[in-house]
């Protein structure tokens, strides 16, 4: 971890390569319930890890080769840091702790996956991914919001994953019903089958 970071300016990182893509503070705390404001944007920019627009509202940002670079390195516990004056609670350890837990168990996947073995189970990873997204069992949930969360995954992947769980009977890949609404951000993310796009998965019963 560099050492002029907090354990919080890192977990901004880690949102921002997970969206793979410029994203405002607005998206940013309806899908997280966060936002990168001053001082931290400009820290985190200054170091050259992200570039941010503040031109006008709602400010936007995307990480930089140099910032996604940073997360190739394993974390550690003993990297947690706050701002001078702050002191973790135990609730912010416990947090840390997931995310060093979680990104070091991608970069050892990927470590897997590079020397040739079996890849990891994408459906479980599928699974636990829309939990996060879906505001219930069963809702819908558009594969552009879901594929961003698979950037260490291929398209082609990824679409083999999602096409193998069609087999189990709570999952549902499903047209977007309004097809004029369907932008090119959608059409990309969609995965074929059956002779049709599919834009929207629901795993579960409401």
């Amino acid at each position: 971890m560099a050492a002029e970071l907090t354990s919080a300016d890192y977990a901004f990182l880690i949102i921002l390569k997970a969206e793979g893509r410029e994203i405002s503070n607005t998206e940013m705390n309806k899908r997280y319930e966060v936002r990168l404001v001053s001082p931290a944007y400009e820290k985190l920019n200054a170091a050259g890890y992200v570039a941010s627009e503040t031109k006008r509202r709602p400010y936007r940002h995307v990480i930089t080769d140099k910032g996604a670079n940073l997360l190739a390195d394993p974390l550690s516990i003993d990297e947690d840091r706050a701002e001078e004056g702050e002191k973790r609670s135990t609730r912010e350890k416990q947090l840390w702790a997931a995310v060093v837990a979680q990104q070091n168990e991608i970069l050892r996947l990927r470590a897997v996956k590079g020397n040739g073995a079996a890849p990891a189970d994408l459906g479980a990873r599928i699974r636990a991914a829309y939990l996060k997204l879906a505001g219930a069992p069963g809702e819908w949930v558009d594969l552009a919001t879901l594929r961003p969360l698979f950037a260490d995954v291929s398209k082609a992947e990824l679409d083999k994953a999602l096409a193998r769980m069609l087999d189990t009977p709570d999952v549902r890949l499903e047209p977007d019903p309004l097809e004029h609404r369907v932008d090119a951000e959608a059409k990309k993310a969609a995965v074929h089958i059956g002779g049709e796009d599919r834009h929207k998965l629901a795993i579960g019963r409401r």
